[in-house]
């Protein structure tokens, strides 16, 4: 049976509470991540942060509601080959240009010093969702479903140990090692 122990990732990227959140955003840009545990100056495990508090914060500051966006498929993948109109996107991955949540909208909008100004302790959940290394594949995406969450930290003997994602569920099915 494969457990967390050996689909989990041990080069964690952490990030201290008192960071700016524009340095969370650039460590996020930069190790192509979602989200990171958060840890203090004696290095235990004080929250997680991800990049959906990043954009929640946006939301806020810019004074955007996120539920008056509508996602619905307005746009359509292009195929060069096919001489018709493209059907429309019905998982609405591609955004309108325009779209207040595209490259150049919602984070855009935000003066510099908003993003300098608040902190990753201010933004990060302080619950920590952690499992056990030796739970099994199962239990862990059981977790993370019941939990609605995509990262869960393994912590053994107080101390952080790695990180696990639904990704990393993912890569062990698409390896072949989860049937």
């Amino acid at each position: 049976m494969i457990t967390v122990r050996s689909i989990m990732q041990t080069d964690v990227v952490t990030i201290r509470p008192e960071a700016s959140v524009r340095q969370l955003a650039r460590l996020l840009a930069d190790e192509e991540i979602s989200g990171v545990p958060v840890v203090d100056g004696n290095c235990d495990l004080v929250g997680v942060v991800s990049s959906t508090d990043v954009v929640r914060l946006a939301a806020e500051e810019a004074d955007v509601h996120m539920a008056s966006f509508s996602l619905r498929p307005e746009t359509s993948i292009p195929d060069p080959e096919v001489d018709e109109e493209p059907e429309p996107d019905p998982y609405g991955f591609f955004l309108p240009e325009d779209s207040p949540l595209g490259s150049g909208g919602l984070l855009s909008g935000l003066d510099e010093s908003e993003l300098d100004a608040r902190t990753v302790a201010d933004i990060m959940t302080p619950v920590t969702y952690s499992v056990e290394a030796d739970a099994t594949a199962m239990e862990l995406a059981e977790f993370l479903v019941r939990g609605r969450i995509h990262r869960a930290v393994v912590v053994e003997e107080g101390c952080l140990r790695g990180i696990v994602t639904s990704g990393d569920i993912l890569r062990a099915v698409a390896d072949g090692r989860l049937s």
